[in-house]
């Protein structure tokens, strides 16, 4: 009998905790805005692939749009973020994020992600510019390329 209260008192607490902890992780991804900028980075992709996939219909966007909500997004991160961090870890960054210094680095990512995407595909064409114009010159290529020689018309 005491084997059973043992185990069953260890198994009510590891509930507890782990309850405590999602509940946290919850409060986490709500407090860094991690559910609104999933479904905000979700709506301009869709944008995007509807650019260049014109057959999606707007029914389709809207209906899929509103299925995933804030709520959904916070379901499924809460377990991920339990799995990287601890309970005293979220306490610390639930206080954080709830300072002055942490709101404005919630409100600054969008803009540092939007810039940083820029500078990362400019850095990223210019580089692609600089290989490809040192393996053309290592081939023996030109660019532009010389005219080609005239056809001599035999008669």
């Amino acid at each position: 009998m005491k084997k059973l209260i043992t185990i069953l008192s260890l198994f009510i607490g590891t509930l507890a905790f782990s309850q405590a902890s999602e509940a946290k992780a919850r409060e986490l991804v709500k407090i860094m805005g991690a559910d609104k900028l999933a479904i905000s980075g979700m709506q301009s992709q869709i944008q995007e692939l509807k650019k260049t996939s014109p057959e999606i219909s707007d029914e389709f966007v809207s209906e899929f749009i509103s299925e995933i909500t804030p709520e959904k997004i916070i379901e499924i991160y809460a377990p991920i973020y339990m799995k990287y961090y601890t309970e005293p870890e979220m306490d610390e960054l639930i206080k954080f994020y709830k300072s002055p210094l942490g709101q404005k680095g919630i409100s600054l990512v969008p803009s540092i992600m939007k810039e940083s995407i820029e500078a990362g595909g400019k850095l990223g064409r210019e580089t692609a510019i600089k290989v490809k114009e040192r393996l053309n010159e290592k081939a023996g290529y030109q660019n532009p390329p010389p005219p080609m020689p005239e056809k001599s018309e035999n008669k």
